[in-house]
């Protein structure tokens, strides 16, 4: 008898699973490509959240901000315990970071000051679209896996893995909430809290 009740159970768990409809790989691809078409048309934006940071020789918490407006941003990044503001933006003299005791350290790039100034190799152009959970354009990248709704789970790009858990919607528009970013020297974890976007037009 509780073998009988064992193979219906396998036979019906086996029915449900085949009837539990597979995600079309021509459909995905296709939200793939319209997520990516929103998500380009938000070109000015601010969020906030919690960015983590591991090297091969320190680690630490941040709380952060950023204002985007196309290629005008300012970050502001606030260490725990009092001890200060580091705000990150660019200028018409180029890349300039203030310190909290206000030592200004300046460059030509981002990812120059950032190597300079705090020793990491952080693709800053990459960054800005990985926030927003899609790829930097004219780069290959690979390995990348889809969630059921055409939207970016895991990729790898300019030697970066980049993985997205969870996603806010806003205006029926799909944005990260949490981004792991690492290589083989250093790791970000991007907790957002809060996103706040102005589409073109």
């Amino acid at each position: 008898m509780i073998r009988t009740l064992l193979l219906l159970l396998a036979a019906f768990m086996l029915a449900s699973c085949s009837s539990v409809p597979k995600i079309d790989e021509d459909l995905k691809s296709q939200l793939w490509f319209e997520h990516q078409t929103a998500i380009t048309g938000i070109n000015i934006w601010n969020l906030n959240g919690r960015l983590g940071v591991k090297d091969q020789k320190n680690s630490g918490t941040l709380n952060f901000l950023w204002e985007q407006s196309y290629a005008d941003y300012e970050l502001r990044f606030i260490a725990p315990l009092g001890q200060g503001t580091y705000i990150l933006k660019n200028t018409t003299d180029g890349i300039v970071m203030h310190s909290p005791k206000n030592k200004i350290t300046t460059a030509n790039t981002t990812a120059e000051l950032f190597h300079n100034a705090l020793g990491w190799k952080l693709n800053i152009d990459g960054l800005m679209y990985w926030v927003r959970g899609i790829p930097e354009p004219d780069m290959s990248y690979t390995e990348l896996k889809l969630d059921e709704k055409g939207r970016l789970i895991k990729m790898k790009q300019s030697g970066f893995s980049v993985n997205v858990s969870g996603y806010f919607v806003q205006n029926g528009i799909s944005l990260p909430k949490k981004i792991s970013i690492k290589n083989d020297n250093m790791r970000l974890k991007l907790v957002i809290k809060k996103w706040k976007t102005y589409l073109d037009g």
